[in-house]
């Protein structure tokens, strides 16, 4: 089973001084990759998916104006963001939507973690997007199971391996504490809609679950995969779990994605 915070709440100023912020220095991943994998159907959903992300929240007939928050991002993790290429100075492209920065504190049994989340209200609110498959509760994706063996892996930093196209991130500016003007360049945690475009498609593409990807790279009929937003468990017997799990691993560096390994044991 993956290691999940057992409480989760808004970070405080004093937070924010004393938790380091989460790992965000993550690379790109390669969607053509994926998307040379996928079934018609899913590539269709993924691609209608992806452009609702960069669509603006006010169509060319409409008065509504962006509106800006008043939530800027600390400098000490703006320093973080921008030298992981999360955030950069924003472009002359007039802002045609605003996200609301803030950071959120989990408490695991490894210790607080510090995650960072940008919230494009306007989008979130105005976008006519409804979820293909409801995320639900872990447990729905990660039953539990009885095997000989199981490894679990994550995508780390999962949101922020997805690049925003350079034409779209004028759609996801806020302010630095300092008032420095500044843009996203990566898929936003905080959009309704990225959950999906990492649960039902990205992921699942790495982990090669059937529904998804073409049966040709499948998984041996012995070997359960099963996918919960960024995380992967592999279930079976140790001789056919431990090739399948080196098989994702390749999988993931094919596409430029990186994976941790949150736990491999016996059963769960």
């Amino acid at each position: 089973m993956t290691r999940r915070a057992t409480r989760t709440r808004l970070a405080t100023p004093q937070d924010e001084h004393a938790i380091p912020l989460q790992q965000v220095n993550v690379p790109v991943l390669n969607l053509e990759w994926i998307k040379t994998r996928l079934y018609p159907a899913t590539l269709e959903r993924l691609m209608q998916v992806w452009g609702l992300v960069g669509r603006s929240p006010f169509p060319p007939s409409s008065s509504g104006k962006a509106r800006e928050g008043s939530r800027r991002i600390p400098t000490a993790d703006a320093r973080l963001l921008r030298k992981a290429g999360i955030i950069e100075d924003a472009s002359s492209t007039k802002a045609g939507g605003w996200i609301i920065p803030f950071s959120v504190v989990e408490e695991k049994t490894t210790g607080l973690r510090r995650r960072w989340i940008a919230w494009p209200r306007d989008k979130n609110r105005d976008d006519p997007y409804e979820a293909n498959v409801p995320l639900l509760h872990i447990y729905h994706y990660l039953p539990p199971v009885m095997a000989e063996a199981a490894s679990c892996l994550d995508l780390k930093a999962s949101f922020f391996q997805f690049s925003l196209p350079r034409e779209t991130r004028h759609l996801f500016r806020c302010r630095v504490e300092d008032g420095t003007l500044v843009e996203l360049t990566r898929l936003p945690m905080g959009h309704k809609a990225s959950p999906e475009i990492l649960q039902i498609i990205i992921t699942s593409a790495i982990a090669v679950v059937t529904t998804v990807v073409h049966r040709l790279w499948a998984a041996p009929p012995l070997v359960r995969v099963d996918v919960w937003i960024g995380n992967i468990r592999i279930t079976g017997s140790i001789s056919d779990v431990t090739p399948w799990k080196a098989q994702v691993l390749r999988n993931a560096d094919s596409c430029h994605a990186s994976l941790g390994e949150d736990r491999e044991s016996g059963a769960t």
